[in-house]
């Protein structure tokens, strides 16, 4: 297969490099000349060697491109794309984010369970999957390939190959419980991935204009979304009420909780207790994203731990991928711990 990419650079290649040359000729011509005697000039000359001008080359780092939290890499049907000679799909999960939610693509078009989805042009083409948008009206049509063809199946099997070993064990930074190292760095500073999707170009563009940010210095949603800066549409239909509905929070008579807010308690006895905004997660997800396989309605029957949730299960399907990391704990463990009271005690708390 020839890379298209490489094909298209050749020429571009080879006129920089003439102009370069060309350039570097007449910079010589016109330089003036300075005065040395024959013998050490006729010396000096001998002694240095003729090199040969060197071509302009394109380095392989201009065509990487760098992913932003939540952007997904789509390459199943690897073997059909490189008959095609096309690129990996990059989906920017985020971009979508900002024009609709979440309940207008899962879980009835895509589930959200990664692999599950036989996303194929056929049915594109036919109105499904992405081509519900991407039909010439809504957003561009599916013959605009480079358009989400765009990852280099080269950088993907880099992306899979294993990272070199460190033999340097001060160089190297574990995650704290499953003891797999995360990465390489200096351990006196902030680390993981979320700094460093932090300083992707996309959160930098959203940041510009005007989107508040979280510690990480990635898009604060929740903010977004409780102040109304951002209205992502319910549906594609205009038809639909949900087409255009701005969150509705039904508050308790002290107006500082939602009654569809959900305490979670922890086992811990000095991490604080989780908050959970049922009626935020409502508003961007249909319900059964949820319910009932991976969350029981029934209070207490889901046990939950850090653990599952950094391999993905439970809260960590969404959060640690496209929604704020788990890093950030205190935007789930914001709830101050209460004693419990034994029957035996008369207990009362202000």
């Amino acid at each position: 297969m020839v890379n298209r990419k490489k094909a298209t650079l050749l020429p571009l290649i080879l006129i920089i490099g003439l102009f370069a040359f060309a350039g570097a000729s007449n910079s010589a011509q016109a330089a003036p000349a300075v005065k040395q005697p024959a013998k050490a000039a006729a010396t000096k000359a001998a002694k240095k060697p003729v090199t040969k001008p060197k071509p302009a080359v394109a380095s392989i780092k201009e065509d990487k491109i760098n992913l932003v939290y939540g952007d997904i890499v789509m390459a199943n049907t690897r073997e059909g794309m490189e008959e095609g000679e096309v690129e990996a799909v990059l989906f920017p999960h985020w971009f979508h984010r900002v024009r609709f939610r979440c309940k207008v693509c899962h879980e009835d078009t895509f589930k959200t369970e990664k692999g599950s989805n036989d996303v194929n042009m056929d049915h594109i083409s036919a109105g499904e999957q992405c081509g519900m948008c991407h039909d010439g009206a809504v957003a561009w049509d599916p013959l605009e390939c480079e358009l989400c063809h765009m990852y280099p199946m080269e950088q993907l099997d880099a992306d899979a190959a294993p990272p070199p070993e460190e033999k340097n064990p001060a160089n190297l930074l574990f995650a704290s419980r499953s003891g797999k190292m995360a990465g390489k760095g200096d351990r006196r500073k902030p680390s993981g991935n979320a700094f460093k999707w932090g300083g992707g170009w996309q959160p930098r563009a959203f940041s510009m204009a005007g989107l508040p940010k979280d510690k990480y210095g990635l898009v604060d949603w929740i903010k977004i979304t409780k102040n109304g800066m951002l209205l992502p549409k319910g549906s594609i239909d205009p038809e639909n009420p949900l087409y255009e509905s701005p969150v509705h929070y039904t508050f308790d008579e002290d107006g500082e909780e939602d009654i569809e807010d959900i305490v979670i308690k922890v086992k811990s006895k000095t991490i604080a207790e989780v908050l959970f905004p049922h009626t935020l997660h409502a508003w961007w997800l249909n319900c059964k994203s949820c319910h009932p396989h991976r969350f029981v309605r029934t209070a207490g029957d889901t046990v939950m731990t850090m653990r599952e949730m950094a391999k993905g299960k439970y809260c960590g399907e969404c959060h640690g991928k496209v929604a704020f990391p788990l890093e950030d704990c205190g935007k789930c463990h914001n709830r101050e711990k209460v004693a419990e009271c034994k029957e035996s005690e008369n207990c009362t708390f202000d």
